[in-house]
């Protein structure tokens, strides 16, 4: 059946069952090994086990995402595709190349003999229900929002019965799959008109309001006067100094909190545009209907020990998406100081920073300021990110600053910032005994680096070493994309390192624009010589090897190729 191309960005339910034949498949060509290597040229070998026709498949990905005219051509082809009835037939060609590289399978039955292989050599999964939900989708309210976030909840809730099953797992979870896209963005709004009024009342510019401050938000924010806005700030002064914080403030307006975010609603801006819209009480709502399934999920996560990394997506719902993650935090993670079990098992959420953002690393400081303030304990996981090309277009079709980076350089320097000040703080916890060795993070602030770059990796390690963090700890992990850096992935897991690999799956039709940002970002990869570049040189190598031309094995070097910590 031919599937739309608008409808692809729509969230839809796996469906279908497992396939004999692909899971037969998947055991054979996506096996990684039975047992841990321990050979030098083994850990450099990644795709030793792999058939020389996955290779082949492999190899030619990466030189289709070489070619960026025909990456940037794909929406195109599938358009063409759709109008010409060949549907089907791409996307049976997409999922023999692409979808077979960088997916898991169709459904979670056809990702469980990845997830075994990943596990006999010691690499964990986080399990990836690939949805790429944007303000192209429909905005759904009221009832049929809350009836689409149950069944959402109810697939992200089955990832978490599958990952239950290997202790250490994550999920990834996406809030624009669960909260519609367009209240998201126009709560985001809100918050940016939010800060934007509060640093204009800032008259010291020391980042505090008083009351009398406070009130100065009324000209943004009508309600924001008289008895209302004095019992707000009461209620956001916490520790009763006369003054409040952003972080304050932030704690207080939130979508987990309806009845103070009510006081936002204002009239809109004019003119209005799809891209300046702000909340209105029917969006509250409707929050207020879908926000207990997402509890649900969370609470499940952590019934069952499975660990949620709450993804960063693009920056027009960034704000509201910290703000729904940050909320999860709070509540089901625990104590910051609290019982040994609790302390020993570490965070349950972790929330998502993109640092090819310019603000990305001062919200990361600012959140892990904020938990501590709040006593819970915090997972985070840092990436540069992935909408560079979308979020540049929109910029410059609105007329607004960029929100990335100047220079990959700079990107680079934020990322590698942004482990120096986790580990820096990670090493000034304790274990809550230290007298018990324990599986899995065991301080209060834990996070991962998902990271396909080298320098990055090695970077952490260097930390971890310097701050004695041990390898397998765990409050510090590793992650990449399924497909890619397979090398890095398998030097660390062989140096003892906790590390994990993402496994996206859904049906080929909404993983097409995932696919579609995969091909990107290794287009941009490999003319930038990054790290997929070494994958290919892997890939060859190991070829050359069979053919017996050549016995370089490639692959990982640097402090990885030796002991490190």
């Amino acid at each position: 059946m031919s599937l739309p191309l608008r409808q692809l960005t729509r969230i839809r339910p796996p469906h279908g069952s497992c396939s004999l034949s692909l899971a037969r498949s998947l055991i054979q060509t996506r096996s990684l090994a039975t047992q841990a290597h321990n050979s030098s040229l083994d850990s450099v070998r990644p795709y030793k086990t792999r058939s020389t026709a996955e290779l082949l498949n492999s190899l030619l990905v990466f030189q289709l995402c070489a070619m960026p005219k025909i990456v940037e051509a794909s929406p195109t082809i599938l358009e063409w595709a759709e109008k010409m009835k060949l549907t089907r037939p791409v996307y049976a060609v997409i999922k023999q190349t692409f979808f077979r590289h960088f997916c898991g399978g169709e459904d979670l039955a056809e990702v469980v003999p990845t997830m075994e292989n990943f596990k006999s050599l010691k690499i964990g999964s986080i399990l990836d229900l690939a949805l790429e939900a944007d303000v192209d989708a429909a905005s759904l309210s009221g009832p049929a929002a809350q009836e689409q976030a149950r069944k959402v909840a109810g697939m992200f809730k089955e990832s978490i019965d599958i990952a239950s099953k290997t202790p250490g797992s994550f999920i990834a979870l996406k809030v624009t799959a669960l909260v519609p896209p367009l209240i998201l963005q126009r709560w985001s709004n809100t918050l940016v008109l939010l800060q934007a009024a509060f640093r204009k009342a800032d008259r010291n510019g020391d980042g505090r309001l008083s009351l009398e401050e406070f009130l100065e938000l009324s000209a943004t924010f009508p309600h924001l006067r008289g008895d209302t806005a004095s019992a707000l700030f009461a209620a956001t002064d916490r520790d009763k100094d006369g003054f409040i914080d952003w972080l304050d403030v932030t704690d207080t307006f939130s979508l987990y909190n309806s009845s103070a975010s009510r006081s936002l609603i204002r009239p809109p801006i004019e003119p209005v545009t799809p891209d300046n819209q702000l909340i209105s009480a029917d969006d509250l709502d409707t929050t207020d209907l879908v926000i207990p399934d997402i509890d649900i999920v969370a609470q499940h996560a952590r019934d069952l020990r499975v660990r949620i990394l709450v993804d960063a997506e693009q920056t027009y719902f960034q704000p509201a998406i910290d703000d729904v993650g940050l909320n999860l935090c709070k509540k089901f993670n625990p104590p910051h100081h609290g019982p040994n079990e609790a302390g020993r098992r570490g965070p349950v959420l972790y929330n998502t920073y993109q640092l090819y953002l310019k603000d990305g690393y001062e919200r990361l400081v600012l959140d892990v300021e904020r938990a501590e303030r709040n006593g819970y304990s915090f997972g985070v996981k840092i990436v540069r990110g992935a909408y560079m090309h979308a979020e540049r277009e929109r910029a410059e079709e609105l007329g607004i600053p960029d929100p990335i980076q100047p220079t990959i350089e700079a990107t680079h320097a934020a990322y590698n910032k942004a482990i120096d000040f986790l580990v820096n703080k990670i090493s000034g916890f304790q274990s809550p005994d230290s007298n018990i060795t324990v599986e899995g993070n065991i301080r209060p602030l834990s996070f991962v680096v998902a990271s396909h770059n080298q320098n990055s990796v090695e970077h952490a390690c260097q930390q971890m070493n310097q701050f004695n963090v041990p390898a397998g700890e765990g409050s510090v992990a590793f992650a990449q994309l399924m497909g890619m850096q397979d090398g890095t992935t398998f030097s660390l897991a062989s140096k003892g390192y906790k590390v994990f690999k993402y496994i996206p799956y859904g049906p080929i039709g909404v993983t097409i624009p995932y696919l579609q940002r995969r091909a990107l970002e290794n287009s941009d990869v490999l003319a930038g010589g990054g790290g997929i570049v070494q994958d290919r040189k892997a890939i060859l190598n190991e070829l050359k090897h069979r053919l017996g031309v050549g016995r370089s094995a490639g692959g990982f070097t640097g402090p990885l190729r030796s002991k490190v910590a």
